[in-house]
């Protein structure tokens, strides 16, 4: 059986002092609770094996119940993870749930209720109230998953007076399985139900098959039961991890380390969490967020301080050292599927009109400047010659 895991996140902006506004303040309020138990144990698994953090990240949970995905009585299991990630000044919102055989009816109803999840976290709204898919949080009831996790972070940031909200997103679907079968060839057989949860297009059923598949260009993964696709949105993954690999990499490192490596046994419900997707998603986004604000705050402004490539540069060197280099290339590929480079090149055109309006306020102020020393020059001239003057009529 395969289970669709779907993740859904959104970065913002958030410094050291809002941090502490959220995550103390939200667990002073019963809002969050600290990242443990299975899903505790497996987040910490994955960034012990595969990140490495000068400053690691602070994540918290928001509590059971407060948060629901339901389509008409029925509830799908959700989970909302909140991080703060001090060495970029940024917070990560990440929403999980899982959709199975039992919770969709009809052939390939999960990847239509995907599809179906994926808009309503955009703000497609449902009119057909509680009988249609449809967000709670606490006793009330939204249209739209994106109002209910909006109405979290508006809990969630009280007091901080943000200017940003969640308009940086974007989300990892994993499709898993335990038949260790190279997933590949799933795809290449019918690419049309990855493309739709790739790009959240419910008519994926009437896409040219050829057109699906080179949408999603060729596949990434370092194992032979792994094969990820990124596009705009983000990433759609297919993992079929079986025991035969489980039991081998555990025998393996009991033999030179004592202990079996408990990343290679990760069957979690988080989607991209197994071989660190999600964490590339998180910094892809966090990067966005930053640029978005770098050239608001300009916009905003006004300002003529030349904004340095550099300091984006470093950000962006920093994101790219946390993971092992064989990954590196899916990160550098979701990079350019979500368009960050146009960002940059944004950001490179601001920083080049702020230089040229720089230089030519410089060169105005010299202007001036060597003018009223030319006036001064010339009134100096004149009094000196008018004491001469004075100076020879006296001795007369």
């Amino acid at each position: 059986m395969t289970a669709v895991l779907l993740t859904f996140a959104w970065a913002v902006p958030l410094s050291e002092r809002e941090a502490g506004k959220v995550l103390d303040g939200g667990r002073d309020r019963g809002l969050l609770a600290h990242l443990d138990g299975k899903l505790g144990d497996e987040w910490t698994a994955a960034e012990n094996f595969l990140a490495s953090y000068t400053t690691p990240p602070r994540r918290r949970v928001l509590r059971k119940r407060r948060l629901a995905i339901r389509v008409g009585e029925t509830g799908l299991p959700c989970e909302l993870v909140v991080t703060w990630h001090p060495a970029y000044h940024a917070m990560t919102l990440v929403l999980a749930t899982t959709i199975t055989g039992a919770a969709a009816d009809g052939p390939s109803a999960e990847f239509d209720l995907a599809i179906a999840i994926l808009q309503s976290l955009q703000g497609r709204e449902t009119s057909n109230g509680e009988k249609g898919l449809h967000g709670r949080y606490g006793e009330k009831t939204f249209p739209s998953l994106l109002k209910a996790v909006t109405h979290v972070f508006e809990d969630l940031t009280r007091g901080c007076d943000l200017s940003e909200g969640l308009g940086r997103k974007g989300w990892c679907v994993e499709l898993r399985s335990h038949d260790g079968h190279p997933p590949a060839q799933r795809v290449a057989a019918d690419p049309r139900p990855f493309y739709g949860m790739a790009t959240s297009d419910e008519g994926w059923r009437f896409v040219p098959r050829e057109v699906a598949r080179d949408a999603l260009g060729p596949s990434w993964g370092t194992r032979s039961f792994v094969a990820a696709y990124t596009m705009a949105g983000g990433i759609v993954c297919l993992n079929s991890k079986d025991s035969e690999y489980v039991e081998h990499q555990a025998e393996l490192m009991r033999g030179p380390f004592g202990d079996a490596e408990p990343y290679f046994g990760i069957d979690s419900e988080i989607g991209g969490l197994d071989h660190g997707m999600l964490f590339i998603l998180e910094r892809v986004l966090i990067r966005m967020a930053l640029a978005d604000q770098w050239l608001a705050s300009m916009k905003q402004t006004g300002s003529r301080t030349r904004l340095l490539r550099g300091s984006l540069d470093d950000i962006l060197e920093m994101l790219h050292s946390v993971l092992p280099p064989e990954i590196d290339s899916l990160e550098r590929r979701l990079v350019t599927s979500m368009g960050v480079e146009r960002i940059i090149a944004q950001l490179d055109r601001q920083a080049e009109a702020m230089d040229e309006e720089t230089r030519y306020a410089y060169e105005n102020t010299v202007s001036a400047r060597v003018t009223r020393l030319t006036v001064v020059t010339v009134v100096l001239t004149v009094v000196t010659i008018v004491l001469g003057v004075l100076q020879v009529l006296v001795s007369l």
